[in-house]
């Protein structure tokens, strides 16, 4: 009777930890078509987005120097350029348009063009760069929004907070644990955006940079 009790435990144990196992199974793959049902549903509202207007902060943190900087501004784009333009640092405006970056800052009274390459900074082209390879964790999903992480293959990790189908905030850490992250808010969707908001208006004697090749 003693060894039939011991058996029926360890196959009570055996069955237990399988039970586990497809349990966890079961809610991986629940986790997984929920969130692609929420990448699908981004992507679906940010193609319908012809013009965006947000107000926008920039919080950077260098963890080895313990440094930290917050910045923030406005963000305009449509289908051909995008724009930051900083009011802290004041004066400091960042253009991307189809070919180049061009960068101002009103303090060294400068300018650094450069060519655009892979350089993002729409809300949804940063997190479609990441989404592919990276693996993916849901996070919170409640009435207030929906939290995702995202870590890629280098190890860097991505905080992804999304409310009504648009992304209100980036915190993107690197394996050294330095940070940046980007908040918006007081989004203007498809609002006619004036015609010259793209337009740089430069001094007369500002130092030129160009580092286009």
């Amino acid at each position: 009777m003693a060894i039939f009790n011991m058996k029926y435990k360890e196959n009570w144990k055996i069955l237990l930890v399988l039970i586990l196992f497809i349990s966890f199974s079961v809610f991986i793959l629940a986790q997984d078509d929920i969130l692609n049902e929420i990448y699908l549903d981004l992507l679906e509202k940010y193609d319908s987005i012809k013009t965006y207007e947000a107000d926008f902060i920039q919080e950077n943190f260098w963890k080895e120097l313990d440094i930290a900087k917050t910045s923030y501004g406005k963000i305009y784009y449509d289908s051909s350029f995008l724009l930051l333009e900083y009011m802290e640092p004041e004066g400091q405006k960042l253009l991307v348009d189809s070919i180049s970056v061009t960068i101002y800052d009103a303090a060294s009274n400068q300018v650094l063009i450069s060519n655009k390459n892979d350089y993002e900074l729409k809300p949804i082209s940063i997190i479609s760069d990441y989404w592919e390879n990276s693996q993916k964790e849901l996070i919170e999903n409640t009435e207030n929004g929906t939290w995702i992480k995202l870590i890629t293959p280098e190890n860097e990790q991505i905080f992804v907070w999304i409310k009504d189908n648009l992304i209100i905030e980036i915190q993107i850490f690197d394996n050294s644990e330095n940070m940046v992250k980007y908040s918006f808010s007081a989004e203007k969707i498809n609002k006619q955006l004036s015609q010259n908001i793209f337009e740089l208006n430069l001094p007369e004697d500002v130092n030129v940079i160009d580092n286009r090749q």
